[in-house]
């Protein structure tokens, strides 16, 4: 398991986070919510040491993910699509597995598995600038997969995809989730997050306000972010919310993408 612990970064401003403790482990899918500048972004930042941390450390079991490699294990999907415009899909992902200390004959494998996972045969070749948004979203998280990761956090993974996608890419999620990787995901999207997740994390100006198992059955996570940040109205997040309601579609089984992701 990940273990976050009581990491901090402050700006001069006062933004940023402080005693942040999180426990993640293998399977989990950890939904961390929040409003814009509460400090998402700053904690993910700090988990990759994009940031200096003020304090704190993130620990595999009793070790410093930092000073034994282990974060080459965790893998992260960004907010935005950040990628080389004139690179080949497959020179992209062997490069990243490359950066992680993979085998190349390993990685050129498993590259073949996943294309075949996420229907992109027909786009080894391509580059990230040939394809759709869709298929962008399915490329950066092949990018993710290439080293093997035990844990992915991904920052709004399905912003900008159309429902059909939408739908595909939580389906992805929900079966890496099956197959033993820990998951942490931030989304605005209330209704998303209360189909995929099993735990929530509300993060208030920096701090944890609330962290809890969540069960979509016996719970509505709009009211528990309304009770724990004791708003009488949603602020900013309303047409969000109003945007994610009656997404419904069909999706395809997604089984085979775990085959070669984690039998190295």
């Amino acid at each position: 398991m990940i273990n976050i612990i009581n990491v901090s970064k402050l700006f001069k401003n006062g933004k940023g986070i402080s005693d942040f403790n999180l426990v993640i482990s293998p399977g989990d899918i950890i939904g961390l919510v929040g409003d814009n500048g509460a400090g998402k972004t700053t904690l993910i930042k700090s988990i990759f040491n994009e940031y200096k941390k003020d304090s704190g450390d993130v620990l595999n079991g009793d070790v410093s993910i930092y000073t034994s490699g282990y974060i080459n294990k965790i893998s992260f999907f960004p907010d935005q699509s950040v990628y080389p415009k004139n690179i080949t899909l497959k020179d992209y992902c062997l490069l990243e597995a490359e950066l992680s200390n993979v085998n190349r004959d390993e990685a050129t494998k498993l590259f073949d598995s996943l294309c075949d996972s996420l229907d992109l045969n027909d786009y080894k070749k391509k580059t990230f600038k040939d394809l759709s948004a869709g298929m962008q979203k399915k490329a950066l998280l092949m990018n993710c997969l290439i080293s093997s990761p035990d844990y992915i956090i991904l920052d709004e993974p399905t912003a900008n995809l159309d429902v059909k996608n939408r739908l595909e890419f939580l389906n992805i999620i929900r079966a890496l989730a099956q197959s033993g990787i820990g998951i942490l995901i931030t989304s605005h999207l209330i209704d998303e997050l209360e189909e995929l997740i099993t735990r929530i994390v509300i993060i208030e100006d920096g701090k944890t306000v609330y962290s809890n198992y969540f069960d979509k059955n016996k719970e509505s996570l709009e009211k528990i972010y309304l009770q724990v940040t004791k708003k009488n109205q949603v602020t900013g997040i309303s047409d969000i919310i109003n945007n994610s309601k009656n997404d419904n579609g069909g999706v395809r089984s997604l089984a085979d993408i775990i085959k070669g992701v984690k039998n190295k």
